[in-house]
């Protein structure tokens, strides 16, 4: 498949088959790769001279730890988790699975302070880091390969955006970004609105929680105020914004949301959204101008939450989760 403007007809996944609408940012990981595939940990420093460190699991091809096992096609997908998830959320084992039986090599990044990661950074994640995306990215090409392809999902399918629509060193080749939050203002609106109360809440809990344990340096006066946050814009404005460097919440969001960076893209992308998404509002992935990147391929389901994309079990996909074999059919057609 070539890259182009029209929007990317994915395998028979989407045809003839009711789309269940799961909010699966909620959901406990199915099983982890180590119960089925060889698995190492990687610890690697940030760039930022922080002192930071960010853990990385590494799967390797399956040719090199398998007698009998699909040959290694030279490429390794960086998977890197949403919002308060980790390594093992269930997106990230799936769409790994996915691209280890088909020949790749995998790599799935924890964000600063998440899953195994907890602990070894002072300072949180945000939607803008690119710098830690940078950091992994040169480690995969300089150990393993210089030939990659990168996977965002939720809050890092924005971050991967902003990434690949900056003039920096890129390394990868093409990528996916799954239920991106393109303009960071709106999305926090739509969750911070009583249609996303639920989620706001889930999420607003277990960010205090990592405030409250202790990970962060940070003075208690700070501490205490974005323990009374309410809203994710309180938080933003308390904790995240500041602490990334930024003036206020406000120039946060303006710099940081990918839909800024989408005409600085110079390699294929591939952005998959849901109508129905009760975490990023529609609206602003209707109102681009799709068209005018052509770059960048698109899938918009009527159904399939934020990061879920779900349907009824079948004989061939047992999970009955067809992302990732949207995501792999993609970056299987970018394999020169």
């Amino acid at each position: 498949m070539t890259s182009s403007n029209r929007e990317f007809k994915p395998r028979r996944f989407l045809e003839g088959r009711h789309l269940q609408t799961v909010y699966n940012v909620l959901f406990p990981p199915d099983n982890s790769l180590e119960d089925e595939y060889y698995s190492e940990s990687i610890l690697i420093p940030t760039n930022d001279r922080s002192g930071d460190i960010l853990w990385l699991e590494h799967n390797p091809p399956l040719s090199q730890v398998r007698k009998k096992a699909s040959k290694w096609n030279g490429y390794y997908l960086l998977l890197i988790h949403g919002m308060e998830g980790s390594s093992e959320s269930h997106y990230m084992v799936s769409a790994g699975k996915e691209a280890l039986n088909r020949g790749y090599g995998v790599i799935r990044m924890n964000l600063r302070n998440c899953g195994r990661g907890l602990g070894l950074a002072k300072k949180p994640y945000n939607a803008g880091q690119s710098e830690d995306i940078e950091a992994v990215l040169e480690y995969i090409y300089k150990h393993f390969t210089k030939s990659i392809f990168v996977s965002g999902f939720s809050l890092s399918a924005n971050m991967v955006v902003k990434f690949f629509g900056e003039k920096r060193q890129h390394y990868a080749k093409a990528f996916s970004a799954t239920s991106p939050p393109l303009d960071l203002k709106r999305s926090c609106d739509f969750i911070d609105s009583r249609a996303g109360n639920f989620y706001r809440d889930h999420f607003l809990d277990t960010m205090k929680e990592k405030v409250t344990s202790g990970v962060y340096d940070i003075p208690d006066k700070i501490k205490e105020r974005v323990l009374r946050s309410k809203s994710f814009f309180d938080f933003d404005d308390f904790f995240t914004a500041p602490i990334a460097g930024y003036a206020n919440v406000l120039e946060y969001y303006n710099i940081c949301s990918g839909v800024k960076y989408l005409g600085g893209i110079k390699i294929p992308g591939l952005l998959v959204h849901a109508d129905d998404d009760p975490v990023v509002p529609s609206e602003v992935w209707h109102e681009i101008r799709w068209k005018s990147f052509p770059l960048l391929q698109t899938v918009l389901t009527e159904k399939g939450g934020h990061v879920g994309f779900i349907s009824d079990p079948s004989p061939d996909n047992p999970e009955g989760r067809w992302l990732p074999r949207i995501l792999l059919d993609f970056f299987d057609s970018q394999i020169k």
